[in-house]
């Protein structure tokens, strides 16, 4: 059953329509009806402005949101009220106990200590002037809170008078009743123009009025909940007399008495804030806008559908807000807006700010935390934390001083100390700290020493966040070298800056960082190049071989359609890969796939399965192979090579990802080689790393071959995303690549050496296990032909023999 809309004239004191639109209508040739069966006729050119349950819920919701801010802001609380310090009382009474209790304690232990040494010295009195001070703060813990937080009341007051805050808080709606916060006005009753044309702007001025009240009620609310928490926590003040006297929670202490303030001076700052506010509206929000057409005819652009208005602070200094005058256009609009969000900025700016000076106390807490800690182990009278036997002290590594003589001496860098600390040279520093190195070979050697690579690692993360530290010495050890580095960053010291920017909790900082060293990783030699190294063939040579070849067989249409019956794709199918293939053997391996892939549209697996076919018709066919070898100038035997070569890396890339790697000049070939080697002793006698996942020395070095070929894929990409991954693959390693500058062709040759010391590897264990599977199942068939059970010793002897041959052999 449909209901037919109610004109607004139904209620009493409205009409049919607005009187002040009535011109705007006539001038766009509209009319205003007062029936919804007129206005049905033609809904877009009439205008009909009906009773709506939605905005009269709006209108009230608004009146209601104003009358809370007002009272939230204007009304007092009783903090002097009984039931609260009956409630304090309470607590006050249990610390009372708590700390009779604490000193009785402390009376115990000074008799047995008495006892057990008759040169024990007791010092009573700095403990009973403790004790009494601890009392004399809970018995006016109270009124210590209560004067704090009416001195923020009284500031509060004073900005909010004094500056006119109060004003801020104007919504006007109801034309009829006109403005001002009073209570009638949530008798209001809403109306709403059903014409087509205006729908948008009831929409929009209803969100805005929604979002009005948004910050209102959070405004208030945060008001109020300011105050229930300062009373909680007056609940809670006698307890920080408990809390003192143990150094291990005296920090919980310190923390209490943040949110405390950082909840008190919350008051004072928003008010200050909204008078400021109040001042800046009062004078004009210093924006540029044209308040001219504002209250007439040429200010009309939004229309006003519904009969609540609103202005922001200079529409309603300056002229009453109405039909004409309701974020009509533009400049009023945005100038409501912006007053939104300077209400809203007011609101949470002052959290923000608190939270950040609570957030730097913090740190100055963590300090004093840890230097209690320290003093708490001394006087715990045990032996200061020492580093395990098998990992080096991070902080006192000796390093060695070449001297023109040739002769090396051990320099001890102490860092126990802030003043020890001031005094060392920021090189030592990072020496002391395991994490310097100029070449590829250091990072081998830091990772394939299990002992340092945990004492590197131990050494990163506390000087990251000094609080993982074990032992508070530790603790306060690692807070004064970040300190201290701090300092010297601000001061322009370069391996400073660079070691702090590296372990910097700052993500933009960290994305700059990698993205400087990403843009070093040097470009992967084409495809050609490799084969041209393989062959040992000029690349020239290798490139016009593959072109005549391709075209050759491209130019056999009976070739081709035999390819394309064996792959099941079109002979054009074939035709585009060919024609491809002549085009990307310039291109570096790991784009090889890819971009064929994307020019033919066909998955990569069907390419590599269309290469090899190409290969073994290139091999078969040799009165091909005579053809381009005399119109090359080479021998048949020298192009199979190149086919077989060639062929073999465009179909299996990812294989010989190593080989597209170059040797930059900036990296030694000697260093290359002693990576390559260090890793390959690694790999055959080094500690093989127990995991879910390995179990066996074979397994690892598969697993590690896996990791580095998709890292350096990652790496050697032309997305920028993949390339960060494949940083972010690399471990702890990063972080000393970042901190000594090192560039990305040094570590792209880097993981190339370990690769190829894994494949060596990998090839060895291969042959070896293949042996030792052809000599055993040797062994197996000798002992089956044997019968006679009066022989089976000398088949066991037989068998140990070759196991020996086998060791001989290795």
């Amino acid at each position: 059953m449909q209901i037919t809309p109610l004109p607004c004239s139904t209620a009493p004191g409205l009409g049919d329509c607005p009187t002040d639109l009535t011109p705007i209508y006539n001038s766009l040739n509209q009319t205003c009806v007062g029936s919804y069966e007129d206005f049905s006729k033609n809904p877009i050119t009439q205008h009909f402005w009906a009773l709506d349950p939605e905005v009269t819920a709006q209108g009230q919701t608004d009146e209601r949101a104003r009358q809370f801010i007002y009272w939230a802001v204007n009304g007092n609380a009783i903090d002097e009220h009984p039931v609260l310090k009956q409630i304090w009382a309470v607590s006050r009474n249990i610390v009372f106990f708590l700390i009779v209790l604490v000193a009785a304690i402390i009376g115990i232990g000074f008799i047995v200590g008495q006892r057990a040494n008759f040169d024990f010295k007791i010092k009573i009195w700095p403990v009973i002037i403790r004790l009494a001070t601890l009392l004399l703060y809970v018995a006016f813990s109270a009124t210590i809170v209560l004067l704090l937080i009416q001195m923020s009341e009284v500031l509060m007051k004073f900005f909010i008078e004094t500056l006119s805050g109060k004003d801020l808080f104007n919504i006007n709606f109801n034309i009829n009743l006109g403005s001002g916060s009073v209570e009638r006005n949530y008798s209001f009753i809403g109306c709403r123009d059903l014409n087509y044309q205006v729908q948008e702007a009831v929409d929009t001025e209803m969100f805005l009025l929604r979002a009005t009240n948004v910050i209102y009620y959070l405004m208030g609310s945060l008001i109020i909940l300011r105050k229930i928490i300062l009373w909680f926590l007056l609940f809670v003040s006698p307890f920080l007399a408990v809390l003192a006297p143990f150094v291990f929670i005296r920090n919980v202490g310190w923390i209490w008495i943040g949110v405390f303030f950082q909840w008190l001076f919350y008051g004072p700052f928003l008010a200050l804030f909204l008078g400021a506010l109040s001042i800046i509206w009062k004078a004009g929000i210093p924006f540029i806008f044209n308040f001219s057409r504002a209250g007439n005819a040429t200010g009309y652009v939004y229309p006003t559908a519904i009969n609540i208005v609103y202005g922001g602070p200079a529409q309603i200094a300056a002229q009453n807000i109405g039909a004409l005058n309701n974020g009509n256009y533009i400049d009023t609009f945005a100038e409501y807006v912006i007053a939104l969000l300077m209400l809203l900025a007011a609101t949470f700016f002052p959290w923000w700010l608190l939270r950040i000076f609570r957030d730097y106390c913090c740190d100055g807490i963590n300090t004093a935390k840890n230097i209690l800690l320290s003093i708490y182990d001394q006087m715990r009278g045990g032996p200061s934390p020492q580093p395990q036997p098998v990992i080096p002290s991070p902080t006192n590594i000796t390093t060695s001083l070449k001297m023109p003589k040739g002769v090396e001496i051990p320099v001890q860098a102490r860092l126990e100390t802030l003043e020890e600390i001031k005094k060392t040279k920021t090189e030592e520093i990072v020496h002391s700290l395991n994490i310097t190195t100029s070449k590829i070979s250091d990072v081998a050697n830091f990772e394939t020493n299990k002992q340092l690579q945990q004492n590197i690692k131990q050494n990163l993360d506390y000087l990251t966040n000094p609080m993982v530290a074990s032992t508070a010495t530790e603790r306060q050890k690692f807070m004064n070298i970040r300190s201290e580095l701090f300092n010297r960053a601000v001061k322009e010291d370069r391996v400073a800056r660079h070691l702090i920017s590296s372990i910097s909790s700052s993500k933009i900082e960290q994305q700059q960082r990698r993205q400087k060293l990403v843009k070093t990783i040097p470009k992967l030699i084409p495809v050609t190049h490799v084969v041209s190294i393989k062959v040992n063939m000029p690349q020239e040579k290798v490139s016009a071989i593959n072109s005549a070849l391709v075209n050759a067989v491209s130019g056999n249409n009976q070739t081709v359609q035999q390819l394309a019956d064996v792959t099941r794709l079109q002979p054009q199918q074939i035709s585009s890969v060919l024609h491809v293939l002549v085009q990307e053997t310039n291109q570096p391996t790991v784009n090889l796939s890819q971009n064929i892939a994307k020019q033919t549209n066909l998955n990569k697996e069907k390419i590599h399965q269309v290469i090899k076919l190409i290969s073994q018709t290139i091999k078969t066919n040799k009165q091909l192979l005579t053809s381009v070898a005399k119109e090359e100038g080479v021998e048949a035997t020298a192009l199979e090579n190149v086919v077989d070569q060639q062929m073999a890396v465009m179909a299996e890339p990812e294989k010989y990802l190593a080989e597209s790697v170059t040797i930059p000049p900036s990296v030694p070939l000697e260093e290359y080689e002693s990576v390559k080697k260090i890793w390959q002793k690694q790999y055959e006698e080094g500690e093989v790393p127990v995991t879910e996942n390995v179990r066996s020395r074979n397994q690892w070095v598969e697993q590690d071959i896996v990791f580095i070929t998709n890292t350096l894929n990652k790496l050697v990409s032309s997305n920028e995303e993949l390339r960060l991954q494949g940083l972010d693959d690399l471990g702890y390693i990063l972080p000393i690549f970042l901190i000594n500058s090192m560039k990305g062709d040094e570590l792209v040759v880097y993981l190339k050496a370990k690769l190829e010391a894994a494949k060596t590897v990998a090839e060895q264990m291969a042959k070896e296990r293949k042996l030792t599977e052809k000599l055993k199942s040797k062994s197996e068939e000798e002992l089956i032909e044997v019968a006679a059970p009066t022989k089976k010793e000398a088949a066991k002897t037989m068998e140990m023999a070759e196991e020996l041959k086998i060791k001989s052999e290795k």
